[in-house]
């Protein structure tokens, strides 16, 4: 099983340099969280994403989905 991380792009950043990179512990730590998760959410795709959050800067956001959606990028990481 590989782990999925979907990043979402502004489509004028593509094609620069690979937008996430996860160390060997984190991939091991997503399995781990797949395999373990509810049947329902089991073959998803993680999604990370960025929100601006008030004078703090930027907040991330992880979530299981189904299908990336249409300006998501895909980058797969084992």
């Amino acid at each position: 099983m590989s782990s999925r991380v979907v990043v979402r792009m502004a489509p004028a950043l593509k094609g620069r340099r690979k937008p996430l990179t996860l160390t060997n512990a984190a991939v091991e730590r997503l399995k781990e969280l797949q395999e373990t998760s509810q049947p329902e959410e089991k073959n998803k795709t993680l999604k990370i994403g960025i929100q601006g959050k008030g004078c703090s800067g930027n907040a991330y956001t992880l979530s299981w989905v189904d299908e990336p959606k249409k300006f998501d990028e895909k980058v797969t990481q084992d």
